[in-house]
């Protein structure tokens, strides 16, 4: 049995669902999007993100301190 290779899937996740996934609230996500700081796709009349774009977009944020994100928590 001939068994080709098939490359890996990039799935599409609808947008609200992938801003929710970075951990965004909608309204960051669009401004994120109308910056250009995170990429959309189009299916018809709906929005997608790739996993691929989400897992970009949350390495490219900055990080922060342990000290900051213990201010931040409480």
């Amino acid at each position: 049995m001939d068994t080709a290779f098939i490359p890996p899937v990039d799935p599409l996740i609808p947008f609200l669902k992938g801003i929710a996934l970075a951990g965004l609230k909608p309204t960051k996500g669009y401004a994120e999007l109308a910056a250009g700081r995170l990429k959309a796709v189009r299916n018809g009349r709906r929005t997608f993100i790739r996993a691929s774009e989400i897992e970009r977009y949350i390495r490219s944020l900055e990080g922060v301190s342990e000290k900051e994100a213990v201010n931040d928590a409480g």
